[in-house]
């Protein structure tokens, strides 16, 4: 996916978890950006190079999103919260995805609702099989380790227990990790920041729901699908050397 009319800036402050201070660099006005990430994040530090897409829409607060930010003046990683779903999409409706047990997809339908719960994509493959996918972003990570969750998420939570529930009543079941930068070695839980995700997904994965990962392409204006990364729950993860949370 592309950002149509981004400019780059310096992060100044992040004063709440929905707005942004940044300076433009190529004028140097001060301009407030909304911040397309509610979460916590290590990325957004004074000074650091970010990207905003300006929206000339006169009905909004705010005429910049922030979108992306460049880790210690080397990486871009996407901090988009909406953009996972819509490059999965893309993904799965032109089989770029290759997801294990299905050779290939036949139809795709996002927002989805089973049972309590409201899934990510719903679809089915050649042999008429159904299967649920649930997406997660991924943007934290430290020496080729990237790590989920960046917060304590029972949100998440729940999105797993329904997989496990989606597979005893015969569906095929995937959750999937977009790793929103590129050079990542691994991905796997943060225990330390929620331990009880990661003793949900061993026993997820132990009745037979798939946990795949893909990098991706990060540039100031564009997010693009790369490959598959390993997941492995035993991988430690440690954020020592990384700058401190915003806490929301």
């Amino acid at each position: 996916m592309q950002y149509p009319n981004h400019h780059l800036a310096r992060f100044i402050d992040r004063p709440n978890r929905f707005i942004s201070h940044c300076q433009l660099i190529d004028t140097g006005e001060t301009v407030v950006a909304h911040v397309k990430n509610t979460g916590r994040t290590t990325i957004l530090q004074p000074g650091v190079t970010v990207s905003l897409v300006k929206n000339d829409n006169p009905a909004r607060k705010t005429q910049y999103d922030l979108v992306a930010a460049k880790k210690y003046d080397l990486n871009w990683i996407n901090i988009d919260s909406q953009a996972p779903n819509k490059v999965v999409k893309d993904g799965l409706t032109a089989n770029d995805i290759k997801l294990p047990e299905i050779a290939k997809i036949v139809q795709v339908m996002p927002e989805v609702t089973y049972l309590d719960s409201r899934l990510d994509f719903s679809g089915k493959d050649d042999h008429n099989r159904p299967f649920f996918l649930e997406v997660k972003g991924v943007t934290l990570a430290n020496q080729g380790i990237a790590a989920f969750p960046d917060a304590p998420t029972t949100r998440g939570l729940k999105h797993v227990q329904t997989l496990e529930r989606a597979i005893d009543d015969g569906y095929l079941a995937y959750l999937f990790f977009v790793i929103q930068m590129q050079n990542i070695r691994t991905v796997t839980i943060d225990q330390d920041i929620f331990e009880p995700l990661a003793l949900e997904i061993d026993r997820a994965q132990k009745k037979g729901v798939h946990v795949v990962a893909y990098d991706c392409r990060v540039t100031p204006n564009e997010l693009i699908l790369n490959q598959p990364v390993p997941f492995d729950l035993n991988q430690i993860f440690t954020s020592d050397g990384l700058p401190s949370s915003i806490t929301k």
